[in-house]
């Protein structure tokens, strides 16, 4: 039976016999659906006349045969098709080893080369942050959102019955049971498919794997509430969690910023029996010192300038529930013995009122500080630091588990990429990652990828070229040409000579331009460039100093 092999980056990806008429587009409704946006909806047609298949563009741009642009054209053994950043090549007649047949509006591939699968293999699931794997007999299995499945998968956009995979002719054959979002291999929608050892199949957000089920099991990373390591640091913050969750005792989590202190309290939440009720965050950070109260207790109507109506706080929000108190650090020092009363007694008292409230609520607070020190200069209070800290978890920052880099970037790479696009990193892009050290820990490792998932240019693995990092950092080398101040870890004396000393070289080494750019007094300038030694730079060697006048 004539069929299209379909290429992309050089690797044959699927088959698909050909009928009386074939559509090939991006739509969903095409035969062959395509995830590639350079391609039209309905790009081409393949149709059937007498004994021979024409190929006719539907494009209105003409579709490439052979290297010449056609509206139309006879379809001759080999000849290869141009389809966005895809390739397909027909063939006129191909072996009829394993059964291929096709229904109008529905694409049937057959795998390039079948892998023999013995009686007995097992479905890897990946879905919603977690991993397992589901045994797979002779008698098949069945995949979808219905509990009643052989392989349930949790997802929102995969159907109660989604597909079956089912063993035949020494091999294993996939078919769409009329999911609403589609199944897609290698990015292209199918129906029916034979599905090799390995090959993943993507469903909404989950990801399948068929394996030998005597394979040995790959070292992967694990996952526990939505977070992915195998670093023996974090296994044990999550043994940690694990033990105290269902306790009410106060947790304290510290750690870099960066490093997820937001989704260990979640875990500690979902892992307690308050999973139920509300989980409620606030960064005392960002509220203002004059709103905080207000945010944390509530208050009454009319309590003060703009109270128009009563509001609830953050702590009665959180009754029987979990209140997550991020930043706790930065909590101002008059507001610290109200959170002791509700640590020690249960009540919140709302701006206003002249009776407290008693609320049931766990706290579970999270610092990038050290309180320790914080208490030591007078900023924390001894007493509610000890009532905190019942539990202290620290996380380690993501340089001191640099085995979790590759799962992670893999796992963002998933989630950001297009659905049904199964993007992957290069060797060189994954060896960039795994070399750097990840001052902003996980959440800078997420920007970096999903940065690099733009940049990525057209093809299906992201380059080293599109991976880049915002570092500040390493202060920059002496006469070296970066025009950036990185000023972590610098001192205002030293910030206050990078500036001086870089507007020298951007104004070749004026004085009266570098006084009217900074608005620093010109004997602050002169000084200080007397005292830095900066007299030269910015100017070329042998060029007369500037006369005074024009520095004023």
């Amino acid at each position: 039976m004539p069929e299209l092999a379909f290429f992309r980056h050089g690797e044959e990806l699927l088959r698909v016999a050909l009928g009386d008429r074939t559509d090939i587009g991006r739509a969903p409704e095409c035969d062959v659906s395509l995830p590639d946006p350079a391609l039209s909806r309905l790009h081409a047609i393949v149709e059937r006349r007498g004994d021979g298949f024409y190929l006719l563009d539907r494009s209105g741009r003409g579709t490439s045969v052979g290297c010449a642009e056609v509206a139309e054209a006879r379809l001759e053994d080999g000849a290869e098709i141009a389809l966005g950043t895809w390739r397909a090549l027909f063939r006129a007649a191909v072996r009829t080893d394993a059964e291929e047949t096709r229904a109008r509006g529905a694409t049937e591939v057959r795998a390039p080369s079948a892998i023999a699968a013995p009686a007995a293999a097992r479905l890897r699931v990946r879905a919603g942050g977690r991993e397992r794997t589901v045994p797979v007999t002779s008698a098949g299995v069945v995949v979808g959102k219905d509990p009643t499945c052989d392989a349930p998968v949790d997802d929102p956009f995969v159907s109660a019955r989604h597909l079956r995979i089912v063993p035949q002719g020494g091999g294993w054959v996939l078919t769409d049971l009329g999911s609403t979002n589609g199944t897609f291999l290698s990015g292209a929608r199918i129906t029916r498919a034979e599905l090799p050892f390995g090959v993943a199949v993507t469903l909404g957000d989950a990801e399948l794997v068929l394996e030998p089920r005597d394979a040995q099991e790959p070292p992967r990373a694990e996952a526990f509430e939505g977070m992915i390591s195998r670093d023996p640091g974090m296994r044990q913050v999550f043994e940690l969690v694990e033990r105290v969750g269902a306790s009410d005792a106060a947790v304290t989590i510290l750690g870099e910023t960066g490093t997820g202190k937001e989704l260990v309290a979640r875990a500690l939440h979902a892992r307690s029996p308050r999973r139920d009720a509300p989980f409620i965050p606030v960064n005392c950070s960002a509220i203002a010192e004059t709103l905080i109260e207000s945010e944390l207790f509530g208050h009454e109507k009319g309590a003060f300038s703009g109270a128009e109506r009563l509001r609830k706080g953050a702590f009665e929000e959180a009754d029987r529930g979990t209140i997550f108190l991020d930043e706790i650090g930065e909590l101002p020092l008059d507001l610290q013995p109200k959170l002791l009363r509700v640590l020690e007694l249960g009540e919140v008292k709302r701006v206003g009122a002249s009776r407290p409230l008693q609320v049931n609520v766990r706290i579970v607070a999270a610092t990038h500080r050290d309180l320790r020190a914080q208490v030591r200069a007078g900023k924390f209070r001894e007493d509610l630091f000890y009532r905190l800290c019942v539990v202290p978890v620290t996380i380690p920052p993501l340089r001191q588990r640099r085995g979790d880099v590759r799962a992670l970037a893999e796992a963002f790479l998933a989630r950001s990429a297009p659905r049904g696009v199964p993007v992957r990193f290069g060797d060189e892009a994954l060896a960039k990652l795994e070399g750097y050290d990840w001052p902003g820990n996980v959440r800078q490792l997420r920007n970096v990828v999903q940065r690099a998932l733009l940049f990525r240019g057209e093809g299906q693995r992201v380059p080293a070229a599109a991976i880049t990092f915002e570092d500040t950092r390493a202060t920059p080398a002496a006469g070296g040409d970066d025009d950036t101040i990185y000023a972590r870890g610098l001192t205002l004396e030293e910030i206050e000579r990078e500036a001086i000393r870089l507007s020298l070289r951007r104004n070749r080494g004026k004085r009266a331009a570098v006084v009217r750019e900074l608005r620093i007094a010109k004997s602050t300038v002169m000084k200080r460039i007397g005292q830095w030694g900066l007299h030269e730079e910015g100017r070329t060697p042998g060029e007369p100093p500037e006369p005074e006048e024009d520095e004023g």
